[in-house]
C-alpha cells in the first residue's frame, strides 16, 4: 500500500475518513462515538502491529486518567460498528493482557494533486497527526506534522521523539504509583443481585452464583457469605428470596461494616449482550472499579463474565501473581452450558434457604444437562452425606473427583476432601486437604467446619471443639459450624454449653435439623418430656419425619421397652423407605438389629439385619450388620461381610481402625475366645470414641469372662462417664448392669446391689419378660 494518502483508508467493505471524522460501508454512514473513532483510527495508522494499551490510552486519553473498561467498552462498539467477533475477528485482534492490533489488508486512497502529503506512521501517538483549518484560504489543508518535520528538522523531529516517549512513560509512571489498591485483604464485600434487562429468566440469580464462584477462587477478596445475606434480610423483616438491589446491599453493608459492594448489569446490545461489573465503596457510594464486557451471543455470557471478574479483581487491587494462579474461566470452573448453571443455582438458592431436600432434583438435573459438571456432583455428594446416605454421597464425591481438573483451587481443595471424606474414607489425606484448604483460604469457615465434622467422626471431640469455635468466629452465620460444634459439645458431656450454642443459633434465625437432634437428646439426657415432645412436633410434615420415629424407638429402647421399640423402629423404616431415603432405612434396620441382640431376640435381630441390606449394602448398614450377626452367632455370615467390607473399602480409616475389630472381637467372643476378643479391641482404642459404646462394652463382656472384675468395671464406668457419647444407645442401661456384675465378681456385694438398683431404675418400665431382665433380677441378692 502506498505510504501516501488522503487520509481515507478503505478495508473490507469499510471507508473511513479522517477528516471528515466519518465511516461508512457501502456508502452507508455508520454512526461511532467521538472516542470509538478516534480508537479507531489509532489502531489503523498502526496497522498490522500490536498496540499497547498504554499506548492506546495516550493516542486517545491523552490528558485524562481512565479505567481500562473505557478502553474495552470502546473496542466492543467498535466491533459492534464492524460487525467483527472477538473469539474469530477480521479486523480488530485482541492481545491477552497487551492490547490490540489492526489485523485486515488497509486501502489508502492515493493523494490528490491538490493535497499535501500525509505519512502513515504506524509507530507514532494519534496526537502528532495535525490538521490545519483556515477558512477560505489557500492553506485550508490537511498537514502531516511529522512529515514537514521530517523534511525540515530532523533533529527536531528526534526531540519530539523522545519527549513522545517521556511523556508516555510519565503518565504511565503515574497511573502505577498513584494507583492505591481499591481494598485489602482485610475488607470484606458484599455481592447485590444483577440488573437482568434482557428479559431472559435465565440470567436470574445465575450471573449472581457465576459472580461468586469466581471471587470465590481468589485468595484477596473476602465475600460476605449469601447465607448471611438471607439472614440479615429475615433481619431486616423481608422476605426470603427478596432481590438484593444496590440500595439494600448498602443498608446491609452498613449492618455489618461491610466496606464495598459489587453491582452487576446484563443488558441487550442487539444481537449480543454487554455485562457491567462495578465495586462501589458502600459509605460513599463512590465507585471503587468497573468492568464491561461483550458477550456475543447467550451462550458466551458465562465467558464474558470470567473476564469481567477477572479484570475487575486486578481493578480491586489483587495482585496480578494471585490472579494467574486462582483464575479458573467459569465455563471450566462450572459448566459452559447456561441451562446447566441456572440450575444448579436454584439449588444452591434452596440450600442456602435451609431447604436441602428439595435442592436435591435441580442438582440432579444440572449433571443431567452437563455429566462433566463437577462441582454440581460435589454438592450432590455433601447433601447425600449430610441426609444419611453415604454410598449416594459417595458415588457423586467419586465424579466430581475425576473431574477435579476442571475446577478452581479453592474447588479442587472442596472436591478432594469430599472425595477422601465420603468415597476413599482415608480420614488422613482429608486431613491433610483441610488444612492446606484452611491454610490458604484462613477467612473461610469451610476449612474450619469440616474439620470439626471430621474430629466428630474419629471421637475426637476435644479437637473438634477447637476447630469449631474457631469455623463460627470466621463465620458466625453459618449452621453447620452450629451442628458439628453442637455435637461434639453433646458427645464431652457440655449440655448446658450446647443449649446455649444452639439458642444463639435460633437468636440468628438459623435452622437445622440436626438442631433437633441435639435438643431432643439433651431433653431425654435431663428427662425434660415436654422440651422432648416439642422437638417431635417439629419433624410433623417434614421430608425427613422418620427421624422422630427414629428418635423414640432409641428412647423407648434405653428404657427397656424392647415392643415398643420394634413399633417405632418398624414405622421409621417404612417411612424412610420411601423415595431415594433407603439407605436410612438400612441404618434404622441394622441399629433395630443390634437392639435385637442386647435383649436377646436372636430372631428378630438377623431378621431386622437381613432387611437393612436388602435396603442398601453400604458403611451405613455393613457394619452395623455384621456386628448383629457376630453376636447372634452366625460367624459366616459375619466373615462373609467382612470381606466386603475389606475390599469395598480398602482406604476407610474408620471401617478399617475401628469396625473391622469391633466385628472381629464379636466374633471371637462368641467363640470363647474373651482373651482374643480384647486383644482385636487393642486396634480399635484409638477411635472408639466415635463407636456408641461398642469396644467398651464388649471389652467389658470379655473381662467379665475372664473373671476379670477390675477392668470390666473400667470399661463399663468409661460408658456411665461419657453418656453423650451415645444419649440414646441401650448400651448406657447394661453397662450399669454390667458394673453390677463386675463389682459382684471382685466380691463387692453393696457396690454390686447399688449398681443392680441403678439399672432396674432406668428399666423401671422395661418389658419384664425380657431374658437378660429376668437374669438381673436372679442375680441382684441384696447385701447383707
Amino acid at each position: 500500500m502506498s505510504q501516501q494518502t488522503n487520509g481515507i483508508y478503505e478495508f473490507g467493505s469499510f471507508r473511513l475518513d479522517q477528516h471528515e471524522r466519518l465511516l461508512q460501508r457501502d456508502g452507508a454512514t455508520i454512526s461511532l462515538t467521538p472516542k470509538a473513532f478516534d480508537l479507531l483510527l489509532a489502531l489503523i495508522v498502526r496497522h498490522g502491529r500490536l498496540v499497547e494499551k498504554e499506548e492506546l490510552f495516550q493516542a486517545v486519553w491523552p490528558d485524562t486518567i481512565v479505567e481500562e473498561s473505557n478502553l474495552s467498552s470502546n473496542i466492543a462498539l467498535i466491533r459492534k460498528a464492524l460487525g467483527d467477533e472477538a473469539a474469530a475477528p477480521h479486523f480488530v485482534e485482541t492481545v491477552p493482557k497487551r492490547g490490540y492490533r489492526f489485523i485486515a489488508e488497509l486501502r489508502g486512497v492515493p493523494l490528490t494533486a491538490s493535497a499535501a502529503p500525509v505519512a502513515i506512521l504506524p509507530s507514532a501517538p494519534l496526537e502528532l497527526f495535525a490538521v490545519e483549518k483556515n477558512a477560505g484560504k489557500e492553506s485550508d489543508k490537511p498537514t502531516a506534522l511529522p512529515a514537514l518535520l521530517l523534511h525540515r528538522n530532523k533533529r527536531l523531529l528526534l526531540a519530539l521523539g523522545i519527549l513522545a516517549v517521556f511523556v508516555i512513560i510519565a503518565v504511565a509512571g503515574r497511573r502505577y504509583f498513584t494507583h492505591q489498591p481499591a481494598l485489602t485483604e482485610k475488607d470484606t464485600i458484599l455481592l447485590a443481585d444483577f440488573e437482568n434487562r434482557t428479559g431472559d429468566a435465565i440470567f436470574d440469580g445465575t450471573l449472581k452464583q457465576g459472580l461468586a464462584i469466581q471471587l470465590q477462587q481468589s485468595l484477596f477478596l473476602n465475600l460476605f457469605p449469601e447465607p448471611r445475606v438471607q439472614q440479615t434480610l429475615r433481619e431486616m423483616n423481608r422476605s426470603p428470596g427478596t432481590r438484593v438491589t444496590a440500595e439494600l446491599a448498602r443498608e446491609i453493608c452498613e449492618r455489618h461494616s461491610i466496606k464495598a459492594l459489587i453491582t452487576g448489569l446484563i443488558a441487550p446490545l442487539g444481537s449480543h449482550y454487554a455485562i457491567t461489573l462495578e465495586a462501589i465503596n458502600s459509605h460513599s457510594g463512590e465507585s471503587l472499579a468497573q468492568a464491561q464486557v461483550e458477550a456475543d451471543s447467550r451462550e458466551q455470557v458465562l465467558g464474558a463474565l470470567s473476564q469481567a471478574t477477572t479484570r475487575l479483581r486486578e481493578r480491586l487491587g489483587e495482585s496480578l501473581s494471585s490472579i494467574q494462579r486462582f483464575d479458573k474461566p467459569l465455563e471450566q470452573a462450572t459448566t459452559s452450558k447456561l441451562e446447566a448453571f441456572k440450575a444448579w443455582s436454584v439449588g444452591i438458592e434452596h440450600s442456602h434457604g435451609g431447604r436441602v431436600m428439595e435442592a436435591i432434583p435441580f442438582y440432579k438435573r444440572a449433571v443431567e444437562l452437563d455429566p462433566n459438571f463437577a462441582q454440581a456432583y460435589s454438592v450432590l455428594s455433601t447433601v447425600h452425606w449430610t441426609t444419611g446416605r453415604p454410598e449416594m454421597a459417595a458415588e457423586y464425591a467419586a465424579k466430581g473427583y475425576a473431574l477435579k481438573e476442571r475446577v478452581g483451587e479453592y474447588e479442587k481443595l472442596r472436591i478432594t476432601n469430599f472425595y477422601h471424606g465420603f468415597a476413599t474414607g482415608n480420614f488422613n489425606k482429608r486431613l491433610e486437604v483441610l488444612t492446606l484448604l484452611k491454610q490458604l483460604y484462613p477467612r473461610e469457615a469451610t476449612g474450619f467446619t469440616d474439620l470439626t465434622l471430621m474430629h466428630n467422626h474419629l471421637g475426637q471431640y476435644e479437637q473438634a471443639v477447637a476447630e469449631g469455635r474457631e469455623a463460627i468466629r470466621v463465620n458466625p452465620r453459618f449452621a453447620p459450624s452450629y451442628v458439628h460444634l453442637g455435637r461434639a459439645l453433646v458427645r464431652l458431656n457440655h449440655f448446658a454449653e450446647a443449649r446455649e450454642l444452639l439458642a444463639q443459633a435460633f437468636q440468628q434465625k438459623l435452622d437445622n435439623t440436626f438442631f433437633h437432634d441435639h435438643l431432643y437428646e439433651m431433653a431425654f439426657i435431663s428427662n425434660d418430656a415436654a422440651e422432648m415432645q416439642r422437638q417431635l412436633d417439629w419433624t410433623k410434615g417434614k421430608l425427613d419425619e422418620y427421624k422422630a420415629f427414629d428418635w423414640q424407638a432409641g428412647t423407648v429402647a434405653f428404657g427397656g421397652q424392647w415392643r415398643k421399640a420394634q413399633d417405632f423402629a418398624r414405622r421409621a423404616i417404612e417411612l424412610s423407605a420411601r423415595g431415594d431415603t433407603k439407605e436410612v432405612a438400612a441404618q434404622y434396620a441394622t441399629e433395630q438389629a443390634l437392639r435385637g441382640v442386647v435383649f436377646g431376640d436372636y430372631r428378630q435381630a438377623k431378621v431386622a439385619a437381613a432387611q437393612g441390606l436388602q435396603f442398601s449394602r453400604s458403611r451405613a448398614s455393613l457394619p452395623r450388620a455384621a456386628l448383629a450377626f457376630a453376636l447372634c452367632g452366625e460367624a459366616n455370615q459375619a466373615q462373609a461381610i467382612l470381606a466386603e467390607l475389606r475390599q469395598r473399602y480398602p482406604e476407610d480409616t474408620l471401617i478399617n481402625e475401628l469396625w473391622l475389630p469391633v466385628i472381629r472381637a464379636a466374633i471371637e467372643l462368641e467363640h470363647g475366645n474373651a482373651a482374643q476378643a480384647i486383644e482385636q479391641l487393642q486396634t480399635a482404642a484409638r477411635y472408639e470414641a466415635a463407636a456408641e459404646f461398642w469396644p467398651q462394652y464388649l471389652r467389658g463382656q470379655a473381662a467379665l469372662k475372664l473373671g476379670r472384675g477390675a477392668e470390666a468395671v473400667a470399661e463399663f464406668q468409661k460408658i456411665l462417664e461419657h453418656r453423650g457419647y451415645a444419649p440414646l444407645s441401650v448400651l448406657y442401661p447394661l453397662a450399669q448392669l454390667g458394673l453390677a456384675r463386675a463389682a459382684k465378681l471382685k466380691g463387692e456385694a453393696a457396690q454390686a446391689h447399688e449398681a443392680y438398683e441403678a439399672f432396674f431404675t432406668l428399666w423401671q418400665e422395661a418389658d419384664q419378660d425380657l431374658p437378660i431382665w429376668k437374669e438381673a433380677r436372679q442375680e441382684n441378692v441384696p447385701a447383707k
